[in-house]
């Protein structure tokens, strides 16, 4: 019966070590059901993996064919000039796309600026006119602006659709926010609306607790007016690259701006070619919840967000040469019904992105491939079902091996492992070929080879030894680097107890009783809670053993079983610390905005070691050392300080302290007089030794045979509230001036 008590015992341990494992690669993932962002380790590998999965493991789907790029290649520049050329040969681009019957022009470039030719031409213009020029004249030596060339061809075409950019770029917002966060852009360059708007859509469905805006942007860079108005429409052409590596996988299919909900360049250019259905758009509480083009649906992720599934490298996408589109070279059926995006290529000019199929993208094939997927409808999407699909996937798999290791042997659970990873990598491959839905690999994969590992580690591992069993004793209550020390000298610890030197610190709460009577006891424990976790961590951090927590009180200990050089000096740091500490809590939570602490430090021999009965027992300390600093803690309520310390505990700690001598105490229970200390604070900290040298000039005139009397009414003077200096000069009174050579308290209550 107890063997299988046993078994169960530590197979569900071993369970347990496997749902350690597996929140820990979930920890590593950092990616939760309701983030769109991910940054953990493991996400960060997460990308290259689907990119493997994605263009490696499978052949990319090959373009429609109905949409092309007209190219700014090496040769459209050696032949027709520098770039960027006249608004003239844009215009000639046009007519020559109208000619050869595109269905639809769209250009991947920025006309926000004035044509340079035409700022040339109205400044020889201006010249001609002051030469006696008439206008007309003037108009016809000069021509038509490239601008108006280029808008009459706009005009004529009605097919042609131009790009405009954000500016600032967009803002990214988390889709569990209620609105896009603020961005700021110099004035000088913010435009927030130009006219005609751009394309938006015009189909905009809010569900209940919707999200206005998932992305958002407050300013834009606008084709000119006199081009703007000539054109079919403008879309925007902000590309998000990832920011785990960099690379272009996804494009923003909506951006909040100005009023409305824009569309992208390449969805303006599809909706077009495919007669100008409605564009809908969903919103719903976890962001965008669907985008379509008539009855095409887009998969997008909750920021609205489409996966670009690529056709392969660089060049797949057909790409003309805008030279030979101009002078007529390219056979009609080439651009005949197509969707031709205008763009750079030549790799002087720039507009390039890295992507998961090569390093050396041009900007306008991303746009021309996203278009191509939406006419084709073979999308790659990754979204919050994907992700909360893949994140239960990762736990059932390694919560179903973790259990499999704890009953079964190691090799049969390896070959269980084997099975799950590849029925994992099965599944994920024909949930791709079969939808599209990209699942991760990297978590699932991850929590199931720590579970197994966290299994059989556990299962295998040697128990009982000498440092486990000290270890498992005092690592609850000892700093690290005392942990190590006692298991790795296990020497420097002699069960039941010996005597060592050592400074013992104890804290409490003032006014803690009346406070415990205001408070319900839900607030009052979590407010200890804090304060708690907060002192200890001061006290394990100064390299001291936590002995008791009491209510609001601490003990604590430095010395055993730690060799400390200087146990009195840490003690003192520690109680100055925990002082600080109190004054942050303080700044932070109003909780502890009147909270006050007295502390008490006696520095000498006691007895230290596992003290107690043979089934239970403590690591503590007991003696006359310990009973002292329980007192002088009693003590800061009677003289109202913070800090009290006997003197042999700073004559061990040393210098660099700001100190006050208070004088002799008897203390309830203990006959002989102590020398205590008042702890003001460090030098250089911020307080100043100067009242604290003219209190200690009294003393040594007191001792003199003098007597302090007026110099103790010019320090209470300074500061009233001194109870140290007002009980002084009490007991100064009482004597009726008979010589002291010390003042004397004794008190009958802790």
């Amino acid at each position: 019966m107890k063997s299988r008590v046993n078994r169960r015992w530590h197979a569900l341990k071993t369970i347990t070590w496997s749902f350690a494992a597996i929140a820990v690669a979930a920890l590593l993932d950092s990616n939760t059901f309701f983030s769109s962002r991910v940054t953990g380790p493991l996400a960060q590998i997460e990308p290259a993996v689907t990119d493997f999965l994605v263009y490696k493991m499978h052949t990319p789907p090959p373009p429609s064919g109905n949409v092309v790029i007209a190219a700014v290649d090496d040769k459209s520049i050696a032949l027709l000039g520098r770039f960027p050329w006249p608004r003239s040969i844009e215009a000639r681009l046009v007519d020559a796309l109208a000619a050869a019957h595109a269905k639809v022009i769209a250009f991947d470039m920025f006309f926000s600026e004035r044509d340079p030719a035409d700022v040339q031409s109205e400044q020889i213009a201006a010249r001609l006119r002051a030469g006696g020029e008439s206008a007309q004249r003037v108009a016809e030596l000069i021509g038509p602006g490239g601008d108006e060339t280029f808008a009459r061809a706009l005009r004529n075409s009605d097919a042609v659709f131009l790009g405009y950019s954000f500016n600032p770029h967009l803002s990214r917002v988390h889709p569990n926010l209620s609105a896009a966060r603020p961005i700021t852009a110099p004035p000088a360059t913010r435009v927030v609306s130009f006219a005609p708007p751009p394309v938006a859509y015009n189909l905009v469905r809010t569900h209940p607790g919707a999200i206005p805006a998932p992305m958002a942007a407050y300013g834009s860079v606008a084709p000119i007016p006199i081009l703007n108005r000539a054109a079919r429409g403008a879309g925007y052409v902000d590309i998000d690259e990832d920011e785990e590596d960099g690379k272009a996988r996804s494009y923003p299919a909506v951006v909040f701006f100005d009023g409305h909900y824009r569309v992208p360049l390449f969805l303006a250019a599809t909706r077009a070619w495919l007669d100008n259905p409605p564009l809908s758009l969903d919103l719903g509480p976890g962001g965008v919840a669907a985008v379509a083009v008539g009855d095409r649906e887009i998969p997008v992720d909750e920021t609205g967000r489409m996966m670009i599934h690529y056709r392969g490298a660089a060049g797949t996408i057909p790409r003309y040469s805008i030279a030979d589109i101009i002078e007529g070279k390219i056979p009609a059926d080439a651009l005949r019904g197509k969707i031709v995006l205008v763009g750079v290529t030549a790799h002087a000019l720039g507009d390039r992105f890295v992507t998961p199929v090569g390093a050396d993208y041009p900007g306008v094939e991303l746009q021309a491939t996203a278009a191509d997927n939406v006419l084709k409808g073979d999308f790659v999407h990754h979204s919050i079902i994907e992700r909360g699909e893949e994140k239960w996937l990762g736990w059932l798999l390694g919560v179903s091996v973790g259990v499999a290791a704890a009953f079964i042997s190691a090799s049969a659970s390896l070959i269980l492992l084997i099975v799950f990873a590849g029925g994992y990598v099965g599944y994920v491959m024909w949930r791709f070929d079969s939808s599209g839905a990209l699942l991760g690999l990297v978590f699932p994969l991850t929590a199931l080879g720590f579970s197994y590992l966290a299994a059989i580690s556990y299962r295998y591992r040697v128990e009982g030894s000498e440092k486990r069993h000290l270890r498992s004793v005092f690592e609850l209550y000892l700093h690290p680097e005392v942990l190590a020390s006692v298991v790795n000298d296990p020497e420097g610890l002699k069960l039941g107890g010996q005597r060592r030197h050592l400074s013992v610190l104890f804290s409490d709460i003032v006014g803690f009783t009346e406070r415990a009577e205001r408070l319900e006891p839900e607030p009052l424990v979590a407010m200890l809670n804090t304060y708690m976790s907060v002192m200890t961590e001061a006290i394990l951090r100064t390299g001291g053993v936590v002995d008791k927590l009491m209510g609001d009180g601490i003990m604590a200990f430095w010395g055993p079983p730690l060799k400390m050089e200087n146990p009195a000096r840490a003690a003192i740091d520690c109680a100055l610390s925990m002082l600080d500490e109190l004054k942050s809590l303080a700044l932070h939570d109003e909780r502890f905005s009147d909270v006050r602490i007295g502390i008490g430090i006696a520095t000498g021999d006691a007895i230290v070691g596992n003290l107690g009965g043979e089934r239970h027992f403590d690591y503590s300390a007991v003696g006359d050392t310990v009973n002292l600093a329980s007192r002088l803690e009693g003590l800061t309520r009677q003289f109202k300080v913070d800090v009290i310390v006997n003197r042999a505990t700073l004559e061990e700690a040393g210098a660099g302290y700001v100190t006050r001598e208070i004088g002799l105490v008897r203390v309830k229970g203990r006959e002989q007089l102590e020398p205590v200390v008042e702890i003001a604070g460090r030098e250089g900290d911020g307080v100043d030794p100067a009242y604290y040298n003219r209190f200690a000039q009294a003393l040594i005139e007191m001792e003199n045979g003098a007597s302090p009397e007026q110099e103790l009414r010019e320090l209470l003077a300074a500061r009233p509230e001194d109870k140290v200096a007002a009980m002084c000069l009490e007991r100064l009174q009482a004597s009726d001036g008979a010589a002291a050579r010390e003042f004397v308290f004794e008190f009958d209550t802790k």
